[in-house]
């Protein structure tokens, strides 16, 4: 179903959007003030900041619980079989849509120089790789899993949970800013209506750009699939729905104005962009090419004006383009010849290895841990006890093969 709600903005209403931001959950940080100890409501919000466990109801102080469960009705437009494809969607080609989010999606929203205001007044990802990106990464990385595991939002499953724990935190975020001299008159309100509506877009129409950058073919009603499964989650996170497009056709434009209303260089968006390559480059190294994360995040892109405004490399040797052009090169050819069983029995561990190599890192050097549904870890061949050797002889395998393709020697990390 499409959400009848939802109206094209003009730039005008926009603007209008900056200033508006989520009565309901702002509704719920004021009871809270008036009812509990500042000291309880800081506990209660860094226990939510750091625990990413499912979330049990009767621990939780009576205006909370309320809060979680009298928000859980849907939207009337909600479509339930796109939500389902959507999740089927999510199982097939998850790793792959873990790049597109972290490589475009991510950094290409660090453009909004007014939006990134927010991240970096927070010290979101602006702090040292441990403490700030790792955690803020991995963060965004579970509720992902969270969310679009099968059935995760139905009512008081953790999916939805996890969606409205996030609408508290964006209000206790706005709550705070607002009492420390924040300008709404320069940035608009914290965490506002267009702001919410383009990170919403972020997870849907942004990831399906970079994935198509990478030719993972997926068919139109996919797209409007996954665009509306983000638009359902938008809905619980507290967007309007006459902001909240469910189409991608809708969602696309809507995407492109609000990035390109809000895009300027701000140094707020070079330390963000910086952050996040640093962290990168940690678990994927390419020796013949240093800065392989900025190019990919770069090619990612796929627009000049916005990867010059956040400071990212071009190849500059000819080591280094050959390098660069022989990956792509490799990673669309394969991507684009799915669906034959040879090639199959390559993409899909070369997916493996990513996804593997990505949880490593966050394990191994930040002491950091995603929780799986069993349902992904087995699609996505991601256990507890991971078989090195398969990743060590895959590794070999894809060095093999880059070398034919003038890649030079791969390495991850």
């Amino acid at each position: 179903m499409i959400n009848l709600h939802y109206q094209q903005p003009s730039n005008t209403s926009l603007e209008a959007f900056r200033q508006q931001s989520d009565p309901l959950a702002d509704q719920l940080i004021q009871d809270l003030y008036q009812n509990l100890q500042p000291k309880d409501i800081g506990r209660l919000f860094q226990n939510f900041l750091s625990d990413m466990k499912d979330i049990k109801y009767d621990v939780l102080p009576k205006e909370m619980q309320n809060y979680f469960k009298q928000n859980q009705a849907y939207p009337d437009w909600v479509d339930w079989v796109k939500i389902e494809q959507a999740g089927k969607l999510f199982l097939q080609i998850g790793p792959e849509y873990a790049i597109a989010l972290l490589f475009r999606s991510l950094p290409v929203g660090y453009v909004s120089a007014n939006t990134v205001k927010v991240l970096t007044s927070t010290g979101y990802l602006a702090k040292d790789v441990k403490s700030g990106t790792a955690k803020r990464l991995l963060e965004t990385t579970q509720f992902i899993i969270d969310v679009m595991g099968t059935d995760a939002i139905r009512p008081n499953q953790r999916g939805l949970k996890s969606i409205l724990k996030v609408r508290f935190i964006h209000a206790m975020v706005r709550y705070h800013l607002l009492k420390h001299e924040w300008d709404s008159g320069r940035y608009g309100i914290p965490i506002n209506q267009e702001d919410m509506a383009g990170t919403i877009l972020t997870f849907g129409v942004g990831a399906i750009i970079g994935l198509e950058r990478m030719n993972v073919k997926i068919t139109a009603d996919e797209k409007d699939a996954l665009v509306h499964f983000w638009s359902v989650v938008g809905h619980f996170i507290g967007v309007e729905a006459k902001i909240n497009p469910s189409t991608y056709k809708e969602g696309r434009q809507l995407y492109l104005q609000i990035l390109e209303r809000q895009a300027v260089q701000s140094e707020d968006g070079l330390v963000l962009t910086k952050a996040l390559s640093n962290f990168a480059k940690g678990f994927l190294d390419f020796d013949q090419a240093p800065h392989i994360q900025e190019h990919l995040i770069r090619y990612l892109i796929g627009n000049k004006k916005y990867s010059d405004m956040l400071g990212l490399r071009r190849p500059d040797t000819l080591t280094e383009k050959i390098t660069f052009n022989g990956f792509i090169g490799f990673l669309k050819t394969m991507n684009s010849i799915r669906g034959n069983e040879l090639i199959d029995t390559l993409t899909k561990p070369l997916s493996r290895i990513f996804a593997t190599k990505l949880l490593d890192y966050f394990y191994n050097e930040f002491e950091l841990k995603i929780n799986f549904p069993n349902e992904i870890r087995e699609h996505w061949g991601i256990y507890e006890d991971r078989n090195r050797s398969f990743s060590n002889t895959f590794e070999q395998l894809i060095a093999q093969t880059a070398s034919k393709l003038s890649l030079g020697a791969i390495k991850f990390r």
